[in-house]
This record gives structure tokens, sequence and C-alpha cells, in this order.
């Protein structure tokens, strides 16, 4: 079926939700009957050209190049994606996590720990895990691989094409840094788009990128559970947790995917990462630490929440409105994320600490911070 203006509109949407306010968005909005009417005209001619992307470093959590399209082709992104989720998630196996709508790091939390209580018997039975996570996962793929496992569903020749020329497209070419020199240079060396060659790597940012993730690593979940048979087996992008009883058959396995990772997906394990270990002394993953009975937040998570907090004590802007809904914003995420994990201690200490922080001239300043904790 061929591309409607409809689609195209409704990819619209999706792509400005919750970036309305931004520039780039605002800028697409002012003649977005034009632009809409320019970029459906150059998708069903087949004349559609790939901007320049925007490279910038990110330090939070850790280290790594983004690379950001220009909200024109983010529409195009989105009608990729519509098309083909319908086609693959069907297939997907339901303990991956990774950006699928409905399966959150909440989600796959709540399954991993549902499946520890399992195996154990309700913490009655020793058990183990296997940890492990891909090398260099994004810079890694192997667009030929991956164009060759999205191909059986791509039925339409114009998506056929389109798929091709975004998967392909190397983002390094007229591309302008957002970021200093420096700051690219800190980028690990096997983490850098920069420094892999064309025929491998996905730009960390894009819709596109995540949802051919996913579809890159479902062949290594159908491996897992329908040729080794891990009934206890969860993915989030490319980090995985097996359970069994026996750690012995857990490094079988570990062997097994690292040969399968290579034969197949032209991948490696992490040797580094990989853990295996009693269930009981905990299992961090998406997020939280799933012990037994018990699941908490990561250390570093916990510091960047104090840290917050001083840092605002700090900043002498206790009475600015901006700087007020910013640390409201913040908290409740966090907050938001908290209070899933054992955590009663810890949002009392903050909530204690964020209302001395402020000496309200005026009840109304008062609505301006997180009422709840």
């Amino acid at each position: 079926m061929e591309l409607t203006f409809e689609e195209l509109v409704n990819a619209y949407f999706d792509c400005r939700k919750g970036k309305r306010k931004s520039i780039h968005a605002i800028a697409f909005e002012f003649e977005l009957e034009k632009n809409l009417f320019d970029l459906y005209e150059d998708l069903i001619s087949g004349n559609y050209q790939i901007s320049r992307s925007i490279a910038f470093v990110v330090e939070q959590p850790k280290i790594r190049e983004i690379w950001a399209a220009t909200f024109r082709d983010r529409v195009v992104h989105h009608v990729i994606y519509n098309r083909l989720a319908p086609r693959f998630y069907p297939s997907f196996i339901r303990n991956s996590f990774a950006c699928i709508p409905g399966r959150g790091t909440l989600d796959g939390s709540n399954y991993l720990w549902a499946g520890m209580r399992s195996i154990t018997r309700n913490w009655n039975q020793s058990a183990y895990y296997l940890q492990g996570d891909v090398r260099s996962f994004f810079v890694s793929i192997d667009k030929t691989i991956l164009f060759d496992l999205l191909k059986p569903r791509i039925k339409e020749q114009w998506l056929l094409d389109l798929t091709q020329q975004v998967l392909f497209h190397n983002p390094k070419e007229n591309c302008f840094r957002k970021s200093t020199e420096e700051a690219f240079n800190r980028v690990p060396a096997h983490k850098s788009l920069w420094k892999t060659s064309r025929e491998r790597g996905l730009p960390i940012g894009n819709l596109t990128s995540q949802f051919f993730a996913n579809v890159y690593l479902d062949a290594l979940d159908q491996f897992v559970k329908h040729t080794l048979r891990a009934k206890y087996y969860y993915r989030y992008v490319d980090d995985f947790v097996i359970l069994d009883y026996s750690s012995k058959k857990l490094n079988e396995y570990f062997t097994q995917i690292n040969e399968f990772c290579k034969e197949k997906l032209a991948l490696d394990l992490h040797p580094f990462k990989k853990r295996i270990a009693p269930i009981e002394q905990g299992i961090d993953f998406i997020g939280f630490v799933h012990k037994p009975y018990y699941r908490r937040l990561r250390g570093r998570t916990v510091a960047k929440m104090v840290s917050l907090v001083h840092q605002w004590k700090k900043s002498h802007r206790c009475y600015e409105q901006e700087s007020l809904i910013k640390l409201r914003s913040s908290m409740n995420s966090y907050m938001g994320l908290a209070k899933w994990a054992s955590t009663h201690r810890l949002r009392k200490y903050l909530g204690e600490r964020i209302n001395s922080l402020f000496i309200y001239p005026d009840k109304n300043y008062r609505k301006l911070i997180i009422a709840k904790v």
C-alpha cells in the first residue's frame, strides 16, 4: 500500500509529542501545511534526501555520543516505525523490554523479580543467574545483516527503499558538531561512531535505531528461548539475564550465546561483564538491585538524587520560579522511580531536605515545589 498523506500527518503528531515547544518543532510548524506537503511529495516521488545530523556528547549517566536528526527526518522515522512495528512486535518474545510500548524498565523489573521468586520457590530454593551484555552494541551492528532481517517483512518497494536509505545513511557526512572536539575525544574509541566503518553502527538518538536494534537482537532472543530453551531469560537493549539452578549450565549458555552472536550477528559479548552468582546476592538490572523480598535503587541513582538537592541548596536561586519548576520536575521523575523500590527512608530524607531549602515569602511558592514525597 502506498504512503497516504493522512499517514504522514499521524507520523508528524507522533513526532511532536513532548517536543512541541522545541525550536525545531516550532520552526517546522510555522509553515506546517507546506512542510508536510513538500515532504509528502518528496517521499512519494522518491526524491527524499536525509538532512545533516547534529552530533553532541552527553556525560550522564555515562559519556556517549548522541546523533540528533532534523525534525523533518524524525517525521520520516516515525513513518517507517509506524509501518514496521506492528509487523515485528507480535513475534518478539515477552521478556524483551527495550523501547517497546508497555514494556519499560518497571515492567522488566517486575518480570525479572517474578522469575526470581518462581525459580527459587518464593526464596526457599537456591538458584543462580547469568548476566552479560554485548560489547559496544550500537556501533557494532552490521547494517547488511540487519537489512537482511528487515527485508522479508517489507513488501512495499517504496518502504523498502526508504528503510534502506535511512539504515545505510552515514550521519558523519556533513555533520554539525554541537560539542567541542575535546568532548568527542573523551568518548572511548570502541564506543564512537566516528571511529566505526560505514558498514557498521547505528546512531544513538534516532527512533529507527532503537527499533532496528530490537529487530537485530530478536534473533538472539529466539535462539535463547527456542534452541537453548532457557525458561528464565530477560533482555533490555544489549543487557540480558538468565536464571537457572546450575551455574555450570549458565556457563555453557554464555559460551553458546557468544558463538551465536559471532556467527550470526557479528557481535561479541563483553568478557569482563559476565557475572554468574547466586540469586540471593542480588541482580542489578534495569535500574534496580533485585534482592530476596525487596528491591532497591542503584547506588548511583541514590547519589544523583541526593546530589541534586545539595546542588540546589548551593545555587541561591530558591525563589526563582523557573528554578523551582525545574527542581519539581527533576525530583518528581526520581520519586516516580523510587516509589517502586524499598526507599521510604530515602524519600522521607529527601523530602525533608527539599522543604528545608525554602523559606516561603508567599504560600503560592509552595505550589511550585513537589507536594508529595
